[in-house]
């Protein structure tokens, strides 16, 4: 973990904290600062959910140098987080800053129909950046399959198939 950020490697240290506090009854050792390396499929996707919520804004600005993993995670977390909390508004928050990063980490997950829903959202932020209603509509007319119940199973299979992606 010494080739990571420090500042990263303090929010990861963090976001531990934070799971074992969730999770009182479970040993300290159940949540490795290292979460991609928790052998609860479990435990590491539920760490993974919480991830973007520690990442501080310096790693942000240098995600492109982090191993894959994290460049991945990030976005696709950061936005399952925000829709669950602001529907429609979440891909206007994402906007420019994150949607384009989003949706290249939904096309190296190989979720296409993910791709082209994020690509027709930011076709229509780009037009209205306020309208959370036109982004959202955008969005639903371009999503194929891979959306609920099944999205979550194919994130679920891809990140705990590809936990070395965030070795640096």
């Amino acid at each position: 973990m010494e080739k990571l950020p420090k500042d990263l490697q303090a929010a990861l240290e963090k976001l531990r904290d934070y799971m074992h506090n969730f999770h009182p009854d479970l040993d300290r050792g159940a949540f490795p600062v290292e979460f991609w390396r928790n052998p609860d499929d479990d435990l590491y996707w539920e760490t993974l959910l919480y991830f973007p919520l520690f990442v501080p804004e310096e790693t942000r600005a240098a995600l492109d140098s982090l191993p894959m993993g994290f460049r991945i995670a990030f976005p696709v977390f950061w936005l399952e987080d925000d829709y669950q909390v602001n529907g429609d508004t979440a891909l206007t928050n994402a906007g420019e800053w994150l949607l384009p990063s989003a949706i290249w980490a939904f096309t190296e997950i190989g979720m296409q129909s993910e791709v082209r829903a994020l690509h027709a959202a930011l076709e229509s932020v780009r037009r209205n950046p306020e309208d959370d209603e036109a982004a959202g509509a955008a969005y639903r007319a371009a999503a194929g399959p891979n959306q609920g119940d099944e999205r979550e199973g194919v994130l679920f299979a891809f990140f705990t198939a590809n936990r070395a992606l965030f070795e640096a």
